[in-house]
């Protein structure tokens, strides 16, 4: 086990503020006053802990590895061994179902059910119909549990892991009106080369939507769509 150290994460309109002990003898004057309303502010939220990066064990990988980085940052300990990884895969594969994956293996309803098995909080899959959808479901979920979220990229091929954003305002002060920025990304192929994607960046880095929208594109891969759901942007997200 390796300790680590938390990031420092600015959370807007979130700070404490000292409230004053009242007067017992002015209770009975005191006038209820309803609750402030939330100021929109820009919102900085990274999840990411240094030293709990690990890179996937080879090629086909990518979703047991991005589980144990997942993993890693909610903790309490981290476990970068090869050893953790292919546990992860073992229960991977066993729940993942033939709806899941036609070809066996790992499936993203599958991931879900890892991370809850193995002690990362509940977890469900989500098929939006949108990028721009589920850029924010993804940001709500994270900003509402502080747990990150998975990403099913390069049209469905690879995971990745999202950690946190960067947004004008807090998606669970203002879950309809907040506009994201872009996103921080763990991508466990790194440091290797992709054929189509060229050298994978480093954990923790921050990634404009532009950049986002090249690689983060919607599902097309040879199992088909999911059955009774329309949308091709999967992700795995965190729910209370």
């Amino acid at each position: 086990m390796v300790a680590a150290t938390p990031r420092t994460t600015v959370r807007a309109d979130r700070t404490p503020t000292e409230i004053p002990t009242p007067d017992p003898s002015a209770a009975a004057s005191v006038v209820p006053t309803p609750d402030a309303t939330p100021t929109k502010a820009p919102l900085q939220l990274d999840l990411y802990r240094p030293g709990t990066f690990v890179t996937q064990m080879n090629r086909d990988y990518c979703m047991a590895g991005a589980i144990q980085n997942m993993l890693n940052i909610v903790g309490p300990g981290v476990d970068l061994t090869v050893g953790r990884q292919k546990q992860i895969g073992d229960v991977l594969v066993s729940l993942t179902t033939r709806t899941d994956s036609y070809n066996g293996g790992f499936g993203a309803e599958g991931w879900a059910l890892t991370m809850t098995k193995l002690g990362g909080g509940n977890y469900q899959l989500v098929i939006d119909a949108t990028f721009d959808q589920a850029m924010r479901d993804a940001a709500l979920a994270i900003s509402r549990t502080s747990r990150s979220a998975g990403l099913l990229t390069w049209w469905g091929a690879h995971s990745w892991v999202m950690t946190g954003f960067k947004a004008d305002a807090d998606p669970a002060l203002f879950p309809t009106s907040f506009k994201l920025s872009g996103a921080y990304i763990m991508n466990p192929f790194y440091p290797r080369i992709s054929d189509i994607w060229g050298q994978t960046l480093g954990p923790d880095t921050f990634r404009d939507m532009t950049a986002m929208a090249k690689n983060y594109i919607g599902w097309k891969r040879p199992e088909g769509r999911y059955p009774d759901r329309d949308g091709k942007w999967l992700l795995v997200i965190p729910v209370d």
